[in-house]
């Protein structure tokens, strides 16, 4: 099973949750890597997956900014047109300033510059 088989998106507040999916996210790793440190008084965490793709597609967080009362993340889901048909579950973890604002994740998509 892929660390995270659907589109997700999650926002990360505690250290418990953090351990929890970091993991999930390194679970088929041969030797799994220490968890990274976050400072849950001034960071959180985000986390992005694409879900079921082909190799070489990619989902990424482009930006993170406070508008109106909520943390607005940015993200690319980019789909590449020449790669080999191999099912890939891309994602993403990113460190930003804590927030207890809602955050909203605003959906891009765009095809890879292999596309014509």
């Amino acid at each position: 099973m892929n660390a995270f088989g659907d589109s997700t998106r999650l926002t990360i507040r505690d250290q418990n949750t953090w351990e929890d999916i970091w993991r999930r996210a390194t679970k088929r790793q041969a030797s799994t890597p220490p968890t990274p440190e976050v400072d849950f008084s001034r960071q959180m965490v985000l986390v992005v997956a694409a879900g079921k793709m082909k190799t070489g597609d990619e989902v990424h967080v482009d930006s993170v900014g406070t508008l109106e009362g909520r943390v607005r993340a940015a993200v690319t889901t980019r789909a590449q047109c020449g790669t080999i048909p191999t099912s890939a579950y891309p994602f993403e973890i990113v460190r930003v300033p804590f927030s207890n604002q809602l955050v909203v994740f605003l959906e891009r998509r765009a095809k890879g510059d292999d596309c014509s």
